[in-house]
């Protein structure tokens, strides 16, 4: 990784103020495809004490740090998956560099497979919120804007695939399902229109 003056000062405050022995840097600075507006997204353990979570502003960048005790990170749990292909800082040890590896273990396991019922109920949820957005008032608005939100997760879990949030969704879609790609793109355009929506409730079915 390139110097990066800004993260050495996170690392000393975390070390300072939370105790951390050990920090792991994910997202795009790790990936290091990070745009000026990016967050530094860090996973910090300590010995003991509470999950905290640091997040603010610093010299025009967010930092947003979560801090966990060594208990919830030698028994991770498919939530902190988004965390797997981060990069150790510094660790106690191998206990970041292992629980990364557990965290890929998790992934290569598979998501949880919703029952046919489930996925049946959120197929036809997408569908009522449809002819509850077509209202066009304030709570119709509202939930046009949730169901654009959740269909991009359910098109992920109704497949029994993991969601991994919205830039990396919209990156391997884009590179690797590029007709759903474009019913997202059609319908989250400002000026969309609800046939569009349609399309893509259709193509998430």
């Amino acid at each position: 990784m390139r110097p990066d003056p800004l993260l050495d000062r996170f690392c000393h405050e975390l070390r300072d103020n939370h105790g951390c022995h050990s920090l792991i840097l994910y997202g795009s600075r790790a990936r290091e495809d990070a745009t000026p507006a990016s967050d530094y997204d860090l996973v910090g353990i300590r010995e003991a004490g509470d999950a905290v979570r640091d997040a603010r502003l610093v010299d025009g960048v967010y930092l947003d740090a979560f801090i966990y005790p060594e208990a919830k990170i030698l028994a991770p749990d498919a939530s902190l998956i988004h965390v797997r292909t981060g990069k150790v800082i510094f660790e106690k040890g191998q206990m970041a560099t292992l629980f990364l590896q557990r965290l890929q273990e998790i992934f290569e396991a598979g998501p949880p497979i919703f029952s046919a019922d489930e996925v049946q109920a959120r197929r036809m949820w997408a569908r009522k919120m449809v002819g509850r957005a077509r209202q066009g008032d304030l709570e119709g608005n509202f939930r046009r804007v949730w169901l654009l939100t959740a269909l991009l997760e359910d098109y992920f879990v109704l497949r029994g695939e993991w969601y991994l949030g919205p830039k990396e969704s919209f990156r391997f879609l884009s590179a690797e399902r590029p007709t759903i790609y474009g019913l997202f793109e059609a319908a989250l355009a400002g000026d969309a229109d609800m046939s569009a929506i349609e399309a893509l409730v259709r193509g998430c079915e």
